[in-house]
């Protein structure tokens, strides 16, 4: 009799201990043993606020919306513990997600030069707009009281003496416009590029509207339209890290995703479907 009764205090006992720690495990997050071995992600050293504030290697605090949304997004994922951070050009960006040695890139457009490097949110053999960090309408600008070059959309007419547009040095606007055969000046940075066009070194700058809007010369300068392109920016990762961490990868892509929606609210609700 006493030895069947101990044996049910047992069950209960171990039924209960089980219990106990299966509720231990679920107040953790389920993918706490999930996370990569390390997580190398590399930001633009160039300024482009608000997204990333400073320039060159070093991190300024606050550091710009980008960063500030994919460190919430790894530590959502519970992550952070092995995650490194770099700045870096994004000719060396690109290198080295070719090389494997950097992981993650917040953020970056879809381009075919890049495509086999890394790996984007897809959808029926495009990038998934609903899986998009950030968008912009890449525009040209000029001098709002004088400006020196027209734009319809199709052909551009220069009335100044410099015909040249104003880029920054690396930025994927400066291939961009270079596509389109137009002279090009650039500079190393945005503060720079925008002097050049108010002492009418050149004729305009291009930037990405979220960008430029931010600038604080930005009401000394006229928009032109139409956009000259549109970009959605995702936070692609290497070839390497999406075929060794697929699961991952995906849940990072949605978490990230869902940070940015508090400033790009007209992008639609994050779904990988």
């Amino acid at each position: 009799m006493r030895s069947c009764h101990f044996q049910r205090l047992r069950s209960l006992a171990l039924l209960t201990a089980a219990t106990s720690f299966a509720w231990l495990f679920s107040a953790f997050p389920a993918n706490a043993n999930e996370c990569p071995a390390q997580i190398r992600v590399a930001y633009t050293d160039a300024e482009l606020p608000p997204y990333v504030l400073g320039e060159g290697s070093v991190f300024h605090e606050p550091p710009g919306l980008f960063v500030a949304w994919a460190r919430a997004a790894l530590q959502k994922l519970g992550c952070m513990a092995v995650v490194s951070e770099a700045r870096l050009p994004y000719n060396r960006i690109v290198s080295s997600m070719a090389a494997g040695t950097i992981d993650i890139r917040v953020t970056g457009g879809y381009r075919s030069d890049v495509a086999d490097i890394m790996r984007f949110p897809m959808r029926n053999g495009s990038t998934n707009r609903a899986m998009a960090v950030a968008e912009a309408n890449t525009r040209l600008y000029v001098l709002k009281n004088a400006p020196a070059l027209a734009w319809d959309g199709t052909d551009l007419r220069f009335t100044g003496p410099h015909p040249a547009i104003g880029t920054v040095r690396g930025h994927y606007t400066e291939k961009l416009i270079q596509t389109y055969n137009w002279e090009t000046d650039s500079a190393p940075n945005w503060d720079s590029n925008v002097k050049k066009l108010l002492t009418g070194r050149v004729a305009a700058i291009v930037g990405p509207d979220s960008v430029v809007d931010a600038l604080p010369e930005r009401e000394q300068m006229q928009m032109l339209d139409p956009p000259v392109h549109y970009d959605l920016y995702f936070a692609p990762v290497s070839s390497q890290f999406q075929e060794k961490y697929p699961d991952f990868t995906e849940r990072f892509w949605f978490e990230i995703c869902r940070q940015s929606r508090t400033t790009f609210t007209k992008l639609p609700t994050c779904s990988l479907k």
